[in-house]
């Protein structure tokens, strides 16, 4: 047997080395390798296999979709997307084979589009549907497995972009192969699996086991893996803010409220540590999301076209054509209250049941919901739209939720705590102001309206309780009540300046900042 060190050996790796250089880098232009489980479209560009590609299952599909298109016209990077393959979800998309289905994934991976083939992902239609054999954490590890394994090495890409914890793993085994990695936090949530769990899902995770975090602390976990094999469980999303050369979460004021601590009861001291970790690094940053450029009421379908000249009349005309879906009174100038969060803890929709009887009485306003969520608020919203004429609940639906920010006078968003929120940046688009609380992207975002000095576009209140929230409320109420001449040119200013403010080209710039100066550390590190 041949030494390792021997002279025949080390011409074999380096030519190995130099082949497999030349094979992976035939572009001159840094690799980007964008990891999502969700995106709503793929750029023209990417041929018309690309339309048939799309799962969504929040506003991470959006964000993605909106990054790779800016990412792919600004033709700075070679790119590369990978996806699961939802097999179901294309056939409702185009009637096609599973032959057909499979050679469009070919067809797609040579022009960077790398879908994941695996029976996990065969029968749904969103990413993150409960499933009694495939459940959200092992599809997760199919997800990762097949970047692992596969895409790390045959792309061999300068930057790996992860999202959220379903790619939680993914940072540890970029750091074994030498690729830079950055991790995006859209939400606080995490999975855990013990090194057993994920070694029979066909990841190798003892390979890169010293960038993993685990619930108890590893003392020499090369050496002593096989005393934590099957008891001592990892975290997804912990390990990937750890072992990634950059965190970020999408609002600046989220990033520092998950620093600061304070959400005990809702972030685990894990998480908490690592974030705490990466900011102290100065490896950690807030990058605002921002709304699809397509959420434009000039163009929109399924509403009465307007803008800011025209808003006053079209508005009216959205609302009485809103009314009549909601089975509300048709009431022009009666104030509209529109609920476009799902029916989640997070989103305090028990602040919304609690207190609608009271405050569309004392008010003299309506309510709508069109959301989706906890089963008990649904019921519960249920008994609400019964019982009084003036507030309506209808289960979600895309077209009616557009009209409703078209239609209405104010937005709910009363969140507990909120990475960034999309529906208030959505909403002003609409000269459809948004009533919140000032927590993570919505304090970012929106600003109590000053009609004096002009300045603000919506109403904020700090106190998560019904105090705080019928605050907003009537700040709100007193807003409507003032003479269109006063109202009308703040609506159009807000307008105005929420395109400019709040848009997708300035949030991929921030992500391509990112991306270059983790290419130059790697090419630094050479």
């Amino acid at each position: 047997m041949k030494n390792k060190g021997s002279a025949e050996n080390i011409a074999m790796n380096k030519e190995i080395s130099r082949e497999y250089f030349e094979i992976t880098h035939t572009s001159k232009k840094p690799k980007i390798l964008l990891c999502t489980p969700e995106i709503t479209e793929l750029p023209e560009g990417m041929g018309n296999a690309a339309n048939l590609v799309s799962a969504k299952g929040g506003g991470l599909g959006d964000i993605s979709a909106s990054l790779i298109r800016h990412l792919d016209e600004s033709g700075e990077f070679e790119l590369h997307i990978v996806l699961p393959k939802y097999d179901s979800k294309i056939r409702k998309v185009a009637a096609i084979t599973d032959q057909q289905i499979d050679r469009l994934a070919v067809i797609l991976s040579g022009r960077g589009i790398h879908l994941v083939n695996d029976s996990a992902f065969s029968y749904i239609d969103t990413p993150y549907e409960e499933d009694s054999l495939h459940t959200p954490v092992r599809r997760s590890l199919v997800f990762q497995r097949h970047i692992i394994n596969i895409l790390l090495d045959y792309i061999q890409p300068d930057v790996i972009h992860c999202n959220d914890w379903m790619t939680g793993l993914i940072p540890a085994a970029a750091r074994l192969k030498g690729i830079k990695s950055l991790f995006t936090l859209h939400n606080i949530f995490t999975e855990k699996q013990t090194l057993k769990d994920i070694e029979l899902s066909g990841i190798r995770p003892v390979a890169f086991a010293n960038w993993l975090y685990f619930e108890r602390f590893p003392e020499n976990i090369q050496q002593n893996w096989r005393d934590h094999f099957d008891s001592n469980k990892v975290d997804f999303t912990a390990s990937a803010i750890f072992a990634s050369d950059f965190f970020n979460t999408v609002s600046d004021s989220f990033l520092n409220e998950l620093k600061d601590n304070e959400f005990p009861k809702i972030v685990p001291p894990q998480i908490y540590q690592m974030i705490k970790l990466k900011f102290e690094q100065e490896r950690a940053a807030g990058i605002l999301n921002a709304p699809n450029d397509t959420i434009n009421p000039k163009v929109m379908k399924d509403i009465i076209n307007f803008n800011k000249h025209t808003m006053k009349e079209k508005k009216a005309e959205n609302k009485i054509l809103f009314q009549k879906k909601m089975d509300l009174p048709k009431e022009t100038k009666t104030p509209l209250f529109f609920w476009p969060n799902r029916l989640y803890f997070q989103k305090s929709p028990d602040l919304l049941v609690d207190n609608a009887k009271n405050l569309i009485k004392k008010y003299n306003l309506q309510i709508a919901v069109v959301a989706n969520g906890d089963e008990k608020i649904e019921k519960k919203l249920e008994k609400l739209s019964k019982d009084n004429p003036n507030f309506s609940y209808k289960h979600f639906n895309e077209s009616l939720s557009n009209l409703g920010k078209a239609a209405s006078d104010f937005i709910l968003m009363p969140s507990r705590y909120e990475p960034c929120g999309i529906p208030q940046m959505e909403a002003l688009r609409f000269g459809t102001l948004p009533v919140v609380r000032a927590t993570g992207g919505l304090k970012d975002t929106i600003h109590q309206l000053d009609v004096k000095n002009s300045t603000g576009n919506g109403f904020v209140f700090e106190m998560p309780d019904k105090f705080g929230f019928e605050y907003g409320i009537k700040e709100a109420i007193k807003f409507y009540k003032l003479p269109d001449k006063v109202k009308i040119p703040q609506l159009q200013r807000i307008m105005s300046e929420s395109k400019r403010k709040f848009n997708l080209k300035q949030t991929a710039e921030k992500y391509m900042k990112i991306y270059n100066r983790l290419i130059k550390e790697k090419r630094d590190e050479r």
